[in-house]
This record gives C-alpha cells, sequence and structure tokens, in this order.
C-alpha cells in the first residue's frame, strides 16, 4: 500500500501550551457544538519515540484512556529519525515538520479515523509561540489525525517527590492533553471550557478539570467518542498525588 500523498501543509486542530487564549463560552457555542458532525476514531494509538528515557507514564495513560474512549487504544514504539530539518531552533523541534514526518513515517499502520500520538522528551516550538507542549493535526482529505506530545516540560524530575509522584503528575498532564487533543481531531471546535480550555502555565493544567463539560460530553458520548460511564481513578494507579485536589478528581468517580 502506497502512502498517500502528503499535503504541503496540515490544518493544526488545536494548540496547547504557554498561553494565549481566552474564549468565552456561550450558550450559542454550546448549541452549535451539539450541531457539529463529529468523526469517531476508529482506534487510538501512542507511540513512543525510541529515545524516551522516562516511560512510567505510558501504561498509566494507556490504561486511563482506555476507560475512558469508546476506541481501543495501544502503544507502540517508534524509531523516528529526528534530524537538523525537523527542528525550528537548536533546542526545539518544529511541530508542523514534526507532524509531517510521523504521519509519513506511519501512514501505512491503521486505517483512515486512526487517531495517532507521538511522544517524545523533546521541547516543541510553533510559529511565533515560545514553546508549546503539544499539538495536534488533522487533514480530512488524506485521512490523517495526528497528535505531538512533548513530555519536556510536563515531566521535569522533581527532588520534592518520588518518582512514583513525578509519573502521576505527568500522567493526569498528559491524560486532559489528549481528551482535548481527541475531541479537536473529532471536529468538536467550542466551547473552550473544562477539560478543553485554554491554560497557559502547568500551575493552570493542573488545576484544569479532568472531564467534558456537560454538554459536550453529551455530544462526545452521542457520537460514540467517549463512554457514557467514565471509571478511571486507582484502577490506572493515577492517585499517587494524595494531596492534589485535581488528582483526586479522578478517585471520586470510583
Amino acid at each position: 500500500m502506497m502512502p498517500a500523498a502528503f499535503p504541503s501543509k496540515l490544518a493544526r486542530a488545536g494548540r496547547y501550551a504557554a498561553a494565549i487564549w481566552f474564549v468565552a463560552c456561550s450558550p450559542a457555542a454550546i448549541s452549535d457544538a451539539q450541531a457539529q458532525t463529529l468523526s469517531a476514531a476508529s482506534e487510538v494509538v501512542l507511540y513512543v519515540h525510541s529515545e524516551m528515557k522516562r516511560t512510567e507514564f505510558v501504561d498509566r495513560l494507556e490504561c486511563a484512556l482506555r476507560h475512558v474512549l469508546v476506541a481501543p487504544v495501544s502503544t507502540q514504539e517508534l524509531k523516528l529519525v529526528l534530524g537538523r530539518d525537523l527542528q525550528a531552533s537548536p533546542t526545539q523541534l518544529d511541530t508542523q515538520k514534526l507532524a509531517k514526518a510521523f504521519a509519513q513515517a506511519t501512514a501505512n499502520e491503521g486505517g483512515p479515523r486512526t487517531f495517532k500520538y507521538l511522544f517524545l522528551p523533546f521541547d516543541l516550538k510553533e510559529a511565533q509561540l515560545p514553546f508549546v507542549w503539544n499539538s495536534s493535526f488533522v487533514d480530512t482529505k488524506n485521512s490523517i489525525h495526528v497528535g505531538i506530545m512533548s513530555t519536556a516540560r510536563l515531566d521535569p524530575p522533581s527532588p520534592n517527590h518520588p518518582d512514583e509522584q513525578n509519573s502521576s503528575r505527568t500522567t493526569y498532564r498528559l491524560y486532559k492533553l489528549i481528551l482535548k487533543s481527541v475531541a479537536r481531531l473529532a471536529g468538536l471546535k467550542d466551547p473552550n471550557s473544562c477539560v478543553l480550555g485554554r491554560v497557559r502555565t502547568v500551575e493552570e493544567l493542573d488545576r484544569q478539570p479532568a472531564e467534558f463539560c456537560p454538554n459536550d460530553r453529551a455530544t462526545l458520548v452521542e457520537a460514540g467518542i467517549v463512554k457514557p460511564e467514565q471509571d478511571v481513578g486507582t484502577a490506572c494507579a493515577l492517585m499517587s498525588l494524595q494531596s492534589s485536589p485535581s488528582l483526586n478528581l479522578l478517585a471520586s468517580r470510583q
């Protein structure tokens, strides 16, 4: 099977990072969201770059997503050469170039509605932003739905917490970002609140709810994207940081 011709530019499905935007959620926006025709993923594949050293979060994240998403979730390693041609600066990778390389490297894997995510430990840059944690791209014509996830700023070693707690915190951050990305790749555009909200610091990300707003959730359930009942909690070992209110949110669903 020959890979599909790749467009010069992918459409960004969302940019999340240090940021930037604040958008109010109005009743009209909610109505528009409910009226959208969404495209559910047939599967979600988490590709872990071969140069990732800290991978304790991977199993937990896969487990959490399996409890929430309707589509099956799997994980595999990916050896992808990250040359200078993918750099945006001496220390950062360009999200657009990286997304194109990632999509090409996995073009013969999965189907037209496979949502693919690449995890890597290197810092990312997008356009004029100083950095981003992750970015999502979609090209419906060529059936491309990809996300790039960097742990560079989300998984810093902390002397105040053991590795177990660091891993739990990292998992929870990535969990929120992927839920947002899956919704965006599926075509949900508005509103920008609850887990879909835009945050500008890691501290804000930690305080952000880990759930969709009721109207968005109903839309996603009807589209067959998320399960009617979400039961993650301690089953996926997300609850090591008992002192964090945000991390206790999932446990309250048990």
